[in-house]
């Protein structure tokens, strides 16, 4: 998976609103519910993903698409684990802290 980049702002910024995980994030980051290590967050993130996916799959897939290199049917037909596991990276990865505070304002 290629690193985050400014313009991937913009996608997950606006899956982020369709499932309301701004507010989520927000405390996650600047309120009382702040995270104590990086994988009670990751674990957080991807199980909203999942729980929301309903609502933010076409987007979720064509952006993991776009990071890795695939096409979107690769994305959506992979095992489940695998994809799991394309969450957790992206959600570690080195730029995670400043992308998700900008994505969640």
């Amino acid at each position: 998976m290629r690193a985050l980049i400014t313009r991937d702002i913009i996608p997950m910024s606006k899956m982020l609103a369709k499932i309301e995980l701004k507010p989520i994030l927000k405390d996650v980051f600047f309120g009382e519910k702040k995270a104590e290590n990086n994988n009670e967050l990751i674990l957080e993130l991807v199980s909203q993903l999942l729980e929301n996916m309903d609502k933010i799959a076409n987007s979720l897939f064509e952006f993991i698409a776009y990071l890795e290199e695939k096409q979107v049917t690769e994305i959506e037909e992979m095992p489940l684990d695998e994809f799991v596991e394309i969450l957790k990276e992206l959600f570690a990865d080195k730029n995670f802290g400043s992308f998700f505070k900008l994505a969640s304002k």
